[in-house]
């Protein structure tokens, strides 16, 4: 009888490696329902799933940690964007899976993985085993119990037919196990990192037509507030984006206290970037008068988003001073700030 239980495989885990190899495999066995898969298919997809997470969220995966290391270098290699499309990225990979480069990858995250992930089912035959024979001695064991089967010359996996219909018939709820046991293992290297759950794969679509509404009014409000950046009239920036003043990778939601308008080119170029720390205070006056407008207009819609920033109710953000609103503002960002340089995030933008 199959043993469909794959909780022992994610027990006392230090690297990712075995969260993204289970989950690239059971996206292969739903997308093509194929027993036989190839370990550069495998890899391809781990990358693809690890880019995000790593280049575009910069979360850590620990010092020891192979997947994240090798995507780093495939970005530096080819100079690819944080934010490339993930079907460029697939098809970017797919076309350099023969290169000198992606094959080294591939025979590396492969050494280990596809053997350890499925040592947990003949565990009672190789406990204590010396490192170095387990993987033969895993190849001389398979019998069908596990997952799949390891065909090293051909470099592939043959998944079991019972393993490919049970993954295909509870995918969702596979895949949500593994992404809580990855949550997990990425909440022990990011402790300060809020929204892990929505850094695990690419950014979906956003709308900003709310906030972008506030904003409108505002400047219709006060049309001669100045921006942050270029130092002019709000009223004057003829075609304006809302900008996430600390990246939207970082805090990764579009809460009122952290946008304020740009002209759509500046945004652009300011992209996933901290800005330099001269623009602080300017955003934290111009935020103040933006809030005060809020409460003017009694938008209490839009107040819900100050009240949770600074813990606070509507008679408290009526008195709040110019000055202590700013010192609040920056109480709450200095932190931020530090962390997100902390995970990589460039800093120091400023407008040429």
């Amino acid at each position: 009888m199959i043993d469909f239980n794959i909780n022992n495989v994610f027990s006392n885990t230090r690297n990712s490696y075995k969260y993204y190899w289970w989950w690239s495999i059971i996206d292969i066995c739903r997308e093509k329902k194929v027993i036989d898969v190839h370990f550069d298919e495998i890899i391809i997809k781990i990358i693809s799933k690890v880019w995000y997470p790593v280049n575009y969220y910069k979360l850590s995966f620990g010092k020891i940690d192979q997947c994240s290391k090798l995507v780093k270098e495939i970005k530096s290699k080819y100079n690819l964007e944080d934010n490339i499309k993930e079907q460029d990225l697939y098809k970017f990979l797919i076309q350099h899976r023969d290169s000198e480069f992606i094959i080294k990858i591939t025979n590396e995250l492969t050494r280990y993985v596809p053997y350890r992930f499925i040592r947990p089912w003949y565990s009672a035959e190789t406990r204590g085993l010396k490192d170095s024979i387990v993987n033969s001695e895993i190849l001389k064991l398979q019998n069908g119990r596990a997952p799949y089967i390891i065909e090293p010359n051909s470099k592939k996996i043959s998944i079991n037919k019972e393993w490919l219909q049970w993954i295909c018939s509870n995918y969702t709820l596979i895949k949500a196990y593994t992404l809580f046991k990855l949550i997990r293992y990425l909440e022990r290297e990011n402790p300060n990192t809020v929204n892990l759950s929505k850094k695990l794969e690419k950014p979906t679509t956003r709308s900003l037509i709310a906030p972008t509404k506030y904003w409108n009014k505002f400047i219709d409000y006060d049309p001669n507030q100045i921006d942050v950046f270029e130092r002019r009239p709000l009223s004057s920036i003829e075609d304006f984006s809302l900008d996430h003043f600390l990246p939207w990778s970082f805090f990764t939601h579009d809460l009122l206290w952290n946008l304020h308008p740009v002209d759509k080119k500046i945004n652009s170029s300011k992209s996933n970037f901290i800005p330099k720390r001269k623009y602080f205070h300017r955003f934290y006056s111009l935020q103040f008068k933006f809030c005060k407008f809020l409460l003017d207009v009694q938008n209490d819609n839009a107040l819900e988003h100050y009240y949770n920033l600074f813990n606070c109710s509507n008679d408290d953000l009526q008195n709040l001073s110019k000055e202590k609103f700013i010192l609040e503002m920056n109480k709450f960002y200095m932190p931020q700030y530090e962390i997100a340089r902390n995970m990589g995030f460039e800093d120091n933008w400023r407008l040429n």
